[in-house]
């Protein structure tokens, strides 16, 4: 698994999938040639790349899928609440009048806009709850609505990797939920978060891949349990 991080602080990662690849998220538009030079840099090519898992419509994660979709032919991914969004069929804020975030990006609405505006790719796959993909040895998708309707995590369960978006970040190197600014819904984020940290505790997840931050490969577990805590003392 290799990870790259875009011109927006995103992450993308890369995993290897016998003689093809698999990427989980796209980064920026903008990120586009990073992303090819880093598939380069494997020795491989776009052409190489099967499908890509996308784990919300935000343009810092899913903007450059449209390219690379149309570059390697892979097959697009997403959970069918954000499917309208990814589209183009269907619009909805990106950036809200909460938090320090959001209400600098506000200032200027229309820079804003344009910023946030996801180039539309069409989702071959639209992926619900539970669903699990015949990749990488079996995929579960995990929803984790509130910083957009859609919002998935993806649990590999080879290798027990957890891939959060932006359900759960590591902006601050440590775990905290998504920035209230930039979600739609922050309580239901909340809600997801501990949903999904309850619904992990039997499979052990060794690594968590966060949408922003570095990967927490050391006690996972442990350190999903204290979020949950944290987020759960939010909701009393």
């Amino acid at each position: 698994m290799h990870r790259l991080t875009g011109f927006m602080a995103e992450n993308v990662y890369i995993v290897e999938n016998g003689d093809g690849l698999v990427l989980v998220d796209t980064g920026a538009p903008a990120s586009r040639r990073l992303v090819t030079a880093k598939v380069n840099a494997l020795g491989r090519s776009l052409m190489d790349v099967t499908h890509i898992l996308l784990t919300h419509f935000h343009v810092d994660h899913a903007g450059g899928a449209s390219g690379l979709a149309g570059l390697s032919g892979a097959a697009v991914c997403a959970h069918s609440g954000d499917a309208p969004y990814l589209c183009g069929d269907d619009y909805v804020r990106s950036v809200y009048w909460k938090g320090i975030l959001g209400r600098a990006s506000l200032l200027v609405p229309g820079a804003a806009h344009s910023v946030t505006r996801v180039p539309p790719v069409p989702v071959d796959l639209p992926l619900e709850d539970g669903q699990v993909l015949d990749i990488l040895g079996g995929v579960e998708v995990i929803h984790g609505p509130g910083h957009t309707p859609g919002s998935v995590s993806y649990y590999l369960r080879e290798g027990s990797i957890l891939f959060t978006g932006d359900v759960v970040i590591n902006t601050y190197r440590f775990l905290t939920p998504p920035t209230v600014g930039f979600s739609v819904d922050y309580e239901e984020a909340l809600r997801s978060i501990r949903v999904l940290v309850d619904r992990l505790e039997e499979k052990d997840v060794s690594v968590v891949c966060p949408g922003h931050g570095p990967v927490v490969d050391r006690s996972a577990p442990e350190k999903l349990g204290r979020l949950r805590d944290r987020v759960s003392r939010k909701e009393s």
